[in-house]
């Protein structure tokens, strides 16, 4: 009965390209699970590495680290992103965040997840930056939750949502690097019941962009405190510095 209503709702309200709005074919799963047509699909293209050493912004051969992160000291040993946040990619996330359609975040994150399927290692545990709970129950979801599940679907790596933001700081935007770094700190921690999950543990935050990586790092301080062994982050896209994509970074 159930998979009836399914049928009929699809026949009804057709799933659709997350990118171009086009009907997707009803017996093609793949296509459903990703929200993408198999034309748009062919729109995305993974940032090539390596990148900067620390964020994985693009750089000039022979450079290790870019000018951001050059001299700075991150808590997180570093971070790699998918995409660089601008053209598409940058629309289909602000869907995310200002229209909240989820399903745009579940077919990204599975889309990501087609890249990263034997690029992460196998003794490492998810944890996706959270959302303060009032901006959460606003939007419907969070999306890095959502990011990192697919990516556990993927690769079977386990996902643990150990941390908790205990501040509803204002947003980024509009920040310049330092005040953001003020903005978010001591806003998370650790949930109590989940302290003996980190001990000793190696960490991959993941959240859906990297600008300056304010509030990833301070994450990373967090699970360091609790005696994490080491901590990576992963972001689906990052906001290329030289755009004018400066006002995003860690929005939520």
């Amino acid at each position: 009965m159930r998979e009836l209503i399914h049928q009929v709702i699809d026949w009804i309200y057709p799933p659709r390209c997350m990118a171009c709005h086009n009907p997707l074919p009803l017996q093609d799963t793949a296509r459903r699970k990703l929200w993408l047509c198999v034309y748009c699909e062919k729109l995305f293209i993974s940032l090539e590495t390596p990148g900067c050493s620390i964020c994985s912004a693009p750089i000039s051969e022979g450079v290790e680290t870019c000018a951001s992160c050059y001299g700075k000291n991150f808590s997180f040993i570093h971070n790699r992103s998918g995409f660089a946040y601008e053209g598409l990619v940058r629309d289909l996330i602000r869907d995310i965040k200002f229209r909240q359609r989820k399903y745009v975040a579940q077919g990204l994150g599975r889309l990501w997840a087609t890249f990263l399927k034997d690029s992460i290692p196998k003794d490492t545990i998810l944890v996706p930056l959270p959302m303060h709970e009032k901006k959460r129950r606003r939007r419907g979801f969070d999306q890095a939750q959502i990011i990192a599940h697919a990516i556990s679907e993927a690769t079977g790596i386990k996902t643990a949502n150990v941390l908790e933001r205990t501040q509803n700081t204002p947003p980024q935007s509009g920040l310049h690097p330092q005040q953001r770094i003020e903005n978010v700190k001591g806003a998370f921690r650790i949930k109590e019941k989940d302290a003996s999950l980190v001990a000793r543990q190696n960490i991959v935050l993941i959240d859906d962009i990297y600008t300056t990586g304010a509030s990833l790092n301070e994450c990373a301080k967090v699970l360091k405190i609790s005696e994490a062994a080491h901590v990576y982050a992963m972001t689906l896209a990052i906001a290329i510095k030289e755009s004018d994509t400066q006002d995003d970074d860690d929005a939520n």
